[in-house]
């Protein structure tokens, strides 16, 4: 097994973010001109940041779908953000269990869902990680009813992926979801502790599992143990191992190459990697819980 790596505070680039301007930071994605949008789960917002650390928009309050105060607009500890090739910004709007759309300045357009245990297209339980492909069609991991989720840009529902348990295309508390290049479906299947990488059909509504592997990790089952999942330029697979303060690196087979410790960047800084996306140039940029930033690695070449 790879020795565990500190990343040394030369490969940090930029960071944003700090105490003043974000609280709990979960996901994060970058839009087409490279800006970056992040679900900033405790203070109820999404927050719209140039890469230099420039904050350009922030929108949302707190509502409630439990007490019928949540309007569009409104969210309730959002965990993930997803910027479509459009610049259509989809938010996985978690405890208010549904998917909210917005233009690429804050502007509502649409929401689905509500809370239900089961199968039903539009019945949610915790919808924590969400991403967009090519064609503009958004999956999401409805975390707490064991599946993954598929909409259309206009809210159609398209397909769903998965149930309760440990067979291959079952899941227990996915998380993390990423498309490669082939559009290949990677999840963290946080409380079997593996990888799993599907390739849906959304014409058949069905998927083939391809490949999955174990993680050393991902130990505890508390609110914050929900990892996040990155592919980068070179099909290689990061995961993030929250509690442990660590990033997994992966070859598209399985094979763990690099065990990165984010404690060693900042001396004294708790450290709880959440999400992980990489911009064009490589560089990987990773929400950080604990210290409320966002920070820009470039990764050490071996």
């Amino acid at each position: 097994m790879p020795g565990m790596r500190s990343l040394p505070s030369s490969t940090l680039i930029n960071f944003l973010g700090g105490d003043e301007v974000l609280n709990e930071p979960r996901g994060i994605d970058l839009a087409p001109d490279g800006s970056i949008y992040v679900a900033d789960s405790k203070d109820n917002q999404i927050k719209h940041f140039s890469t230099s650390g420039t904050l350009l928009d922030a929108w949302g309050s707190f509502g409630s779908t439990t007490d019928e105060s949540a309007p569009g607009g409104t969210f309730y500890e959002p965990w993930d953000v997803a910027v479509a090739p459009d610049g259509s910004v989809y938010v996985a709007d978690t405890w208010n269990h549904r998917i909210q759309k917005f233009s690429a300045d804050g502007d509502f357009i649409s929401s689905w869902g509500f809370f239900a245990q089961g199968s039903s297209p539009q019945g949610y339980w915790g919808p924590r990680s969400i991403t967009v492909d090519a064609e503009g069609n958004i999956y999401f991991s409805d975390t707490g009813n064991k599946r993954i989720v598929v909409f259309d840009e206009n809210g159609n529902f398209v397909a769903q992926f998965g149930s309760a348990g440990a067979d291959y295309g079952q899941f227990n508390e996915p998380v993390g979801i990423s498309l490669d290049a082939n559009n290949n479906l990677y999840i963290a299947d946080t409380w079997n502790r593996r990888v799993q990488v599907i390739k849906p059909d959304l014409k058949l509504n069905t998927s083939t599992t391809l490949l999955s592997w174990d993680v050393e990790g991902w130990y505890g089952e508390s609110i914050e143990n929900k990892p996040f999942i990155a592919t980068n330029a070179d099909g290689k697979v990061f995961v993030s191992d929250p509690e442990g303060s660590l990033i997994l690196e992966y070859s598209p087979s399985g094979e763990l190459l690099h065990v990165w410790d984010l404690r060693g960047v900042q001396d004294d800084q708790i450290s709880m990697p959440v999400d992980i996306e990489f911009d064009a140039e490589g560089t990987m940029w990773v929400s950080d819980a604990a210290s409320n930033m966002i920070y820009g690695y470039i990764l050490p070449v071996d």
